[in-house]
């Protein structure tokens, strides 16, 4: 996880701290500490004297080449005061600005709860925002002339149309903004206990992993109590709906480092002193583009804007779109100084075996892990433990296969080792691919059908994009064997396709598209996933969702719920929002959350978006091209015509730009219409992380086990181990057997397909 993707105000005003000279943090020893100015990572280098020159990006630029040429192969910094003072420089270009508003409104018009973020309910945390409202604010600002520079209209779009909805599937990242410069902070810090039962507190992670009797935590930061700045940050604009959530990814912790690669949104390096007052930093983004180009504020606008002056969109007509229906555009990186560790990009299919010297860092000894580390098992072979088991899921976006398989071996071992106890670890779990969680469900819950209703909202795009493919599969049979047809017709805008909420099917365009009324907008009906449609399945995993075809047989692994518990730190998002609904709400399995704001009481542990599917702009472009190709009413050719996203797209290229595109709801709340996303929902256990936690994953799992199935208690909370087990057939029990486990055969799609990408959905920065 990197720091938000803002430029130097925001950071400095919302979330890093960057401010123009310095960030000050004021520290205690053993009871409080004040902190603050950045020590550049390993891989950064030191800050270089100020040029000569008087011309900000000029400054910025003879700071980039001078340190390539010295340290070649090394990420180059700059003083953040002097990186804001460039993008600062930079003046407005009215016209294109107003156009990506403009370009930007058919996609937005996808955005799901918008209804409801605009009206939410009485205890939903935030304050309304009304997304089209604030485009049209900015519209009559940039009409104006009111803005000072590109980077304040700029920061204007990201902050109340991202930023205030707390959404991680919404995001849209404007160049300028996003592309030069990344903000570094001086300190990681961590947020823990002193002794697991008083509130946490801020220390500085160096103290935590070499703890001393001068042991200090921090009480100030920029001359603010520590807790309330940070707490300030992510009321601005974290991507979690749950501000204990968003407060937690504030703090490194071992699973944001393992699954993530970050240190928490307030990172960096850390010393303990009294007062420490540094000068933040900006990394440099370069990848494609050449600061070689910049002579003054003009022409930064027009080597990192560059999608700006773009004049007409070399979009394909509707006659070439059978060429791209195939796959979608490639997601492409600015980011191409020195590349993270590689260890999360390490596949089996490399020939490295899973299970040997792949350990994650602060994690014991795996049992069996997967070559990218994403899904690994644990046995806490500790006295009292004995009978525990450890699953760790940090995403669900590894190979469908590997991880299916992964987790059935595991519960094999676990079961043939005598263990009867599950602890499912999703901390720093962001989602991925939507079936991976429904297959995990079932795995260990494989009688129980899952209940998941969702519904689009009816914007004129989408019933344009329905309107052309319903007709068009009216013969269409979903089978193993790739058909033209396969990618409009396993979409959502095929009324035949998906599951109606009693996992019956739709009998018209009408019963599946209404449309129905909630909150004043216009939706689809609800509906569900189909896990046994052959080409979301075997076509796409080249293997069936556990419960399905060939993965029928399968028994409980680990007995009723009360042998299982779910650990949150908060970021749980996406697709684990869905898996976590259906453990909870469906099998009646308790939780714990980790950590939170210094505040007694329960948290949730389900803090990220709970948003149940994300398009990138990109898919519904691709999707309205292929629509085009089948269709010449003028009315439908017009509409879909809107979602050309070259040009939007264009101005986001550090991130590809996203839109939460459905909801989902509770069952018991289907009248009532409200997206699980406004909804409340206490995890049973809230724990604190420890010193010793930070350095020991293991310790974290002690202490969930000892409060899930030992009695022991929470911070706020408990779980009660019931009186009497419920009657569940021995079979269901004790009946757990090894099955076969699925092999490759190569006919996996690729991950860029348009059906593999319309089953993925992941929380974005």
């Amino acid at each position: 996880m990197k720091p938000f993707p803002f430029t130097a105000v925001t950071l400095a005003v919302l979330l890093s701290s960057v401010v123009p000279v310095s960030a000050v943090v004021s520290s205690r020893r053993n009871n409080g500490t004040k902190c603050g100015g950045p020590k550049p990572s390993n891989s950064t280098t030191t800050v270089p004297p100020t040029p000569t020159t008087t011309e900000p990006c000029v400054v910025a630029r003879d700071a980039f080449n001078s340190q390539v040429t010295v340290f070649p192969g090394v990420v180059p910094t700059i003083a953040a005061s002097l990186a804001y003072e460039c993008l600062k420089s930079v003046p407005v270009h009215k016209e294109p600005a107003i156009r990506l508003l403009d370009e930007l409104e058919p996609f937005l018009e996808w955005q799901s709860d918008q209804a409801f973020l605009k009206n939410p309910p009485s205890d939903y945390p935030y304050p309304p925002v009304d997304i089209f409202g604030e485009l049209e604010r900015i519209r009559s600002n940039l009409e104006a002339d009111k803005y000072s520079g590109e980077l304040e209209w700029q920061e204007d779009l990201y902050k109340n149309i991202v930023g205030k909805p707390h959404n991680g599937h919404l995001a849209y990242h404007p160049d300028l903004l996003t592309v030069p410069f990344e903000w570094v902070r001086p300190f990681t810090l961590v947020s823990v206990s002193e002794d697991g039962i008083s509130l946490p507190v801020i220390k500085v992670l160096e103290d935590t992993l070499s703890p001393s009797e001068t042991s200090s935590h921090v009480v100030e930061i920029n001359g603010v109590d520590a807790a309330t700045f940070i707490e300030r940050r992510v009321t601005d604009s974290s991507n979690t709906q749950d501000p204990d959530a968003g407060y937690n990814t504030m703090f490194f912790s071992q699973a944001n480092k393992a699954g993530l690669q970050a240190s928490g949104y307030f990172e960096g390096g850390g010393r303990e002193r009294t007062t420490v007052e540094k000068p933040n930093i900006a990394k440099f983004h370069y990848g494609p583009y050449d600061w070689n180009n910049v002579v003054d504020a003009e022409t930064m606008h027009k080597e990192f804007c560059r999608g700006a002056y773009a004049t007409n969109s070399p979009r394909a007509t509707a006659r070439d779109v059978k060429s791209i229906r195939h796959t979608a555009a490639p997601t492409i990186s600015v980011r191409s100084y020195p590349p993270p560790p590689i260890s999360l990009a390490r596949r089996q299919d490399e020939g490295e075996d899973e299970d040997e010297s792949n350990k994650i860092d602060g994690y014991p000894e795996p049992i069996i892990i997967t070559g990218d580390q994403i899904v690994s098992g644990y046995f806490i072979d500790e006295p009292g433990f004995e009978d525990v088991a450890v699953l760790v899921i940090l995403s669900f976006s590894s190979d469908f296969l590997y991880f299916q398989s992964t987790v059935q071996e595991f519960f094999a071992k676990a079961v043939e080792a005598g263990k009867t106890k599950l602890i499912v670890d999703l901390q720093a779990n962001g989602g991925g691919t939507i079936l991976q969680g429904y297959d995990t469900f079932r795995q260990i819950f494989p009688d129980i059908v899952q209940d998941g209703p969702s519904r689009w909202r009816s914007s004129s795009t989408f019933n344009a994009l329905s309107q052309t493919f319903s007709p068009l599969c009216a013969n269409y049979t979903p089978k193993v064997d790739y058909q033209e047809l396969d990618n409009p017709c396993t979409t959502v805008n095929n009324w035949r396709n998906d599951l109606n909420d009693t996992n019956g099917r739709f009998t018209s365009y009408v019963d599946k598209f209404g449309p129905l009324t909630a909150s004043g907008d216009s939706y689809t009906n609800y509906m569900e996933w189909d896990p046994a449609n052959p080409v979301l399945t075997r076509q796409a995993f080249d293997t069936d969702i556990t419960g399905y075809g060939g993965r029928k047989n399968f028994t409980r692994p680990f007995g009723g719920p009360e042998n299982v518990v779910l650990l949150y730190d908060g970021y749980c998002a996406s697709t684990c929002s869905i898996f976590s609904q259906f453990m909870r709400h469906d099998a009646g399995v308790k939780s714990i959350a980790m950590g939170g704001r210094p505040l007694e009481g329960p948290i949730q542990g389900v803090g990220g978006v709970k948003g149940s599917q994300v398009y990138p702009f990109r898919q519904m472009g691709v999707l309205a091209d292929t629509a085009r190709s089948y269709t010449e009413n003028p009315a439908l050719v017009k509409e879909l015509q809107r979602l050309d996203d070259t040009y939007v797209t264009s101005r986001s290229p550090f991130q590809p730009p996203v839109v939460n595109v459905r909801d989902a709801v509770f069952p018991g709340e289907l009248e009532s219409g409200i997206p699980t996303q406004f909804i409340t929902e206490l995890a049973d256990c809230r724990l604190y992380w420890t010193e010793s936690m930070i350095q020991n994953t293991g310790e974290i799992w002690k202490a969930a086990a000892q409060a899930a199935f030992k009695g022991g208690k929470c911070a706020a909370g408990g779980i009660v181990q019931p009186l009497k087990r419920p009657q569940i057939p021995a079979s269901k029990l004790r009946g757990y057997r090894r099955h076969p486990l699925p092999v490759h055969r190569g006919k996996m799609l690729s991950s860029d397909s348009p059906i593999m990408q319309y089953m993925s959905i992941q929380v974005s920065d």
